[in-house]
């Protein structure tokens, strides 16, 4: 699929019932998946200039309000936000690597462009619920982390996964101490052809 020859690949953790957030949060904090979304999404280089940007992430405007209303470091943020002056409203204007879009076609495009122009491979789909069902189509990869629980009273979840996508890569089952949850990361393709 892809992107204007850009790899679009989505990063989720999911619980057993696909749930992805609730009361506009993670349902459960686990370092090493928070670590885990971070070296997927930032591509450690070695011009390593204070500015340049290491990855580019979209996502709907809950998600980026999820995150304290602050762009993720080191990464281009793309938000999709149907309000016009959303970007306004929540100081955003002429901020470095930080663009509100008004869809997902527009924000796509500008990832695309901006990726070729940082050599980046990849754009990164990180929520929310919408965000990850509209963007299916484009996408060529999906990295889930499946986290052994169910969540009570979620309001967000991960789309069903398209049967044209197969596991490429699944990690041991580990464990989180800290929240006492069982997890394990899994990486699916799209089957070729």
């Amino acid at each position: 699929m892809s992107y204007a020859h850009t790899e679009v690949a989505q990063i989720a953790a999911i619980s057993r019932d696909r749930c992805i957030g609730k009361d506009n949060a993670l349902p459960w904090h686990i370092s090493a998946d928070l670590q885990h979304f971070k070296k997927m999404t930032t591509k450690a280089s070695d011009t390593d200039h204070k500015d340049s940007i290491q990855g580019i992430v979209i996502m709907g405007r809950k998600t980026f309000e999820s995150m304290n209303s602050k762009p993720l470091p080191k990464r281009a943020n793309f938000i999709i936000s149907a309000q016009m002056d959303y970007a306004e409203q929540k100081g955003l204007v002429d901020t470095d690597n930080t663009y509100v879009m008004h869809n997902l076609d527009d924000a796509l495009t500008q990832a695309a462009s901006l990726a070729h122009g940082a050599h980046l491979e990849t754009i990164w789909i990180i929520g929310g619920e919408k965000v990850f069902k509209d963007a299916i189509m484009y996408t060529d990869r999906i990295e889930l982390t499946h986290v052994d629980t169910q969540i009570e009273n979620g309001d967000a979840f991960y789309p069903e996964l398209p049967d044209d996508f197969e596991t490429a890569q699944e990690s041991e089952q580990m464990h989180d101490d800290k929240s006492e949850l069982g997890f394990k990361f899994t990486t699916y393709k799209r089957k070729d052809g």
